[in-house]
């Protein structure tokens, strides 16, 4: 019996025990591989104690004395009874085979093993800089996120302290972030050169970009919040700068409004109310330009404090918008002025048009009663003008008197002055001289009026008509005898249409002033012995509107005639420019125009002769 088949129980216990180590080490390499490529982030000293197995479980990677002596001592078990093949019963045939294969499946396994396990060898190292990385990296980004959390806690400063102190803590964190931009920069710059690297894991890129992102973003939301309490700051300047400069021009306003008055000269007052305006106007525009730079400022300075603290802070705000109001009062109180200074104005303007006329015509009544150099018909006639003139008047007197006793008369303690105003007394009396001239001369041509008979009014009525009609009637002879200036042009012809259409419509105008004179004379009840006379001027009258009728006739035709002649003209001109520049003009359209164009202008020619 030989040595194997004496020890074989112990020789098949080391082998198994060698077979199990084999597969553990796989398994080992397997496990230690996984967590190198794993897509997990370690921190550098977790990765270390990888790196580390790794490296120990790879020092005999290709194990070659281990599967020769596995190989050897499974040939060496798998003979009991004799050296060589032939003497292996068929159980040990089949045990041999199946620890053959078990042990290829573990060298197949081992094979595949190989290559995982030098790539990741290959990467182990960059790997171990990476993880370095990623710790270099905590420290900055705890700073980052440490100032950006100060850059976007909420704070509510409502007095200028409060935001002045806000500024120089911001300014520290501006001052924090800079600070850490060296480091930045370095890790920026080692983490993009680790980047670069073929062999990067996938989680560098995430880590590099996280970095960057917070950095760009806490020193955005840190220079936001610097900017915004400086922009709060300067309300605040804005805002207590302006309070101040406000109350000069408030002052002066009140001081301004209570200067206020009626002016009863409209002249005056006019000339007052111009220089007040300027005057107002430029305060006004100073107190809304400082109110409306308050307002904002203050709005600004609320939406930071919050508005829990409005209620607070809106005293100060408070009491300016009160005294603000003095410029609406000082427009209320100027547009009431200037109302009254323009009523005034057209109160006394009427009064001074009625006193021009009232005096020449108390003159003018006073001389036809009392001349006799004026004919009956033109004694009835100027009486009867008179009563017009006093009966157009006389409805003005009554709302004059009330805007008279409105503008002049006091109305309480608060106008007590008006009856210290001489102007205004002034302008009182001559209402009351207009008052009692015009109703004194109403009643005196009442009374002319009233002597004068029906016959005598409708024959002065009929004298006039005819006195008036006989001067036209002569220059319209005149006119009608004396022939037309014959045109030159559509522009003279168009002219001269004008002229015959106007003395036509005179014709028709004096007619019927004329027949108005005869109705009156045939309301008589004593008849005249007139009738000669207009029958004559009828005959005129009809002479001429012959020859204006037949003027306006003939000269129409000749401007339609020309009209048509120019645009013919435009046409052939067209025509004309058409046919030059066709391959094939068509010559009969220009004959056809030609034809017409001489007979327009034959017919224009004869119109001419007879004008």
């Amino acid at each position: 019996m030989s040595f194997w088949q004496e020890n074989y129980g112990f020789v098949k216990e080391v082998y198994d025990f060698r077979c199990s180590k084999y597969l553990e080490w796989m398994e080992n390499i397997e496990a230690i591989i996984g967590k190198v490529m794993a897509n997990t982030q370690y921190t550098a000293k977790e990765f270390k104690i990888i790196k580390d197995t790794f490296t120990s479980l790879c020092r005999d990677l290709v194990k070659e004395n281990t599967k020769q002596w596995l190989e050897m001592m499974l040939d060496k078990l798998s003979s009991h009874s004799a050296d060589g093949e032939d003497g292996l019963s068929g159980r040990d045939k089949a045990m041999k085979a199946q620890e053959k294969k078990k042990l290829e499946t573990m060298i197949e396994r081992h094979g595949a093993l190989i290559a995982p396990t030098m790539e990741a060898q290959s990467k182990v190292a960059h790997y171990s800089e990476c993880y370095a990385f990623g710790d270099a990296i905590h420290p900055v980004m705890k700073v980052l996120i440490e100032q950006k959390h100060l850059s976007c806690k909420e704070i509510h400063p409502h007095t200028m302290e409060m935001v002045e102190d806000q500024i120089d803590k911001q300014e520290k964190v501006l001052r924090t972030i800079e600070n850490q931009a060296t480091i930045y920069n370095d890790l920026m710059k080692r983490g993009n050169k680790l980047k670069n690297n073929p062999n990067a894991p996938s989680f560098l890129g995430k880590e590099i970009e996280k970095m960057e992102t917070m950095w760009k973003d806490t020193n955005e939301k840190a220079r936001l919040r610097v900017d915004m309490l400086q922009n709060s700051n300067k309300d605040w300047e804005v805002y207590e700068n302006q309070r101040v400069q406000i109350l000069s021009p408030l002052d002066s306003l009140e001081e301004q409004y209570k200067s206020y008055k009626k002016i009863f000269d409209p002249k005056k007052g006019a000339e007052w109310l111009d220089r007040k305006k300027k005057k107002a106007d430029v305060l006004a525009i100073s107190v809304k330009e400082h109110y409306g730079a308050i307002k904002t400022s203050f709005a600004n300075i609320v939406n930071l404090a919050g508005e829990d603290k409005r209620e607070f802070m809106e005293k100060e705000v408070l009491e300016i918008d009160e005294r603000s109001t003095i410029v609406q009062k000082i427009e209320k109180s100027l547009l009431e002025l200037s109302d009254f200074n323009e009523r005034l104005h057209k109160l006394v303007e009427k009064m001074g048009e009625l006193h021009a006329w009232m005096m020449p015509a108390t003159q003018k009544l006073d001389f036809i009663t009392t001349t006799l150099e004026l004919t009956p018909e033109d004694r009835v006639k100027e009486i009867f003008d008179l009563q017009a003139q006093v009966n157009d008047r006389l409805p003005l007197m009554e709302p004059m008197g009330e805007e008279a006793h409105a503008l002049l008369d006091a109305k309480g303690e608060e106008e007590s002055e008006t009856h210290q105003s001489e102007t205004a007394i002034r302008h009182m009396d001559e209402y009351e001289l207009i008052k009692d001239t015009i109703n004194n001369l109403h009643e005196r041509v009442e009374v002319e009026a009233g002597s004068i008979t029906t016959d005598q009014k409708h024959y002065a009525e009929f004298f006039q008509g005819v006195k008036a009609f006989k001067p036209w009637m002569d220059i319209a002879d005149t006119t009608a005898k004396t022939p037309l200036v014959k045109p030159v042009s559509l522009e003279e012809s168009l002219k001269l249409i004008e002229e015959v259409k106007i003395f036509q419509a005179g014709c028709a105008d004096n007619k019927e002033k004329l027949d108005s004179a005869v109705e009156s004379r045939a309301k008589m009840e004593k008849q005249t012995k007139s009738d000669n006379e207009v029958e004559a001027l009828t005959g005129r009258w009809t002479t001429v509107k012959k020859v204006a009728d037949e003027r306006v006739t003939k000269v129409q035709e000749l401007v339609d005639t020309w009209s048509e002649l120019a645009t013919l003209t435009v046409s052939l001109t067209e025509v004309l420019c058409t046919i030059s520049s066709a391959q094939k003009p068509d010559v009969s359209t220009l004959e056809t125009i030609f034809f017409k164009f001489r007979t327009l202008n034959d017919k224009k020619v004869k119109q001419l002769e007879v004008v």
